[in-house]
């Protein structure tokens, strides 16, 4: 398969094994070859020379990976870079490289299990269909709170479970099938501390 893509593909692939991923080529819906890397909960990030990857007698001109929930539906530009003039990115142009090492730490980053390097798109961690989860830790309580916040709606508790601490309540959401989308923050008025959260698996 290697043979017939540009001898680019290769260095792309090296670069995402160096960086620890399991990566592999695999056909592109609509024709030609893309590199798949699976992350946590199901979800996976694709990687073309825009959409696919250069045949062996096209010359590179983009790196880009998008990420994807266990379903399929798109999350986040993990990484773009082109040699179009016209694209307006940060690190695009006519002079732009193609090295794809920031590309591999990029992804390692992106679908790291622990914590992912990924947020749903939209106002304040909402995803597009106005929902977010959020995890809450009541220091004084030692209490756990997972809530499905909804833009048009009042928040709703969703599960509470007891954690001494902060690993504890960590634990419990990886238990319920979250991962961490951002670091934990606060403390809030209540002295809890809140922290927003991925669902891939839902």
């Amino acid at each position: 398969m290697l043979d017939q893509l540009h001898p680019h593909v290769a260095d792309i692939l090296a670069a995402q094994h160096a960086a620890g991923l399991t990566a592999t080529i695999e056909p592109a819906t609509g024709g030609g070859y893309q590199i798949h890397l699976p992350g946590p909960f199901g979800t996976y990030a694709l990687v073309g020379g825009d959409e696919v990857l250069p045949e062996a007698d096209e010359e590179p001109t983009a790196l880009h990976a998008q990420l994807y929930d266990f379903d399929g539906e798109f999350l986040d530009v993990v990484f773009h870079r082109c040699t179009d003039s016209t694209c307006g990115q940060p690190g695009c142009g006519k002079d732009a490289s193609l090295d794809p090492a920031p590309l591999a730490a990029a992804l390692a980053q992106a679908i790291d299990g622990r914590r992912p390097g990924f947020i749903p798109r939209g106002s304040l961690f909402f995803n597009q269909e106005g929902i977010r989860f959020t995890g809450y830790f009541d220091r004084a309580s030692h209490e756990v709170r997972l809530v499905r916040d909804l833009l048009v709606d009042v928040p709703e508790l969703v599960h509470a479970e007891p954690a001494a601490t902060l690993g504890d309540a960590e634990n419990v959401l990886r238990k319920l099938g979250y991962a961490l989308a951002s670091e934990w923050a606060g403390p809030m008025l209540d002295g809890c501390l809140y922290c927003y959260l991925l669902r891939p698996g839902a």
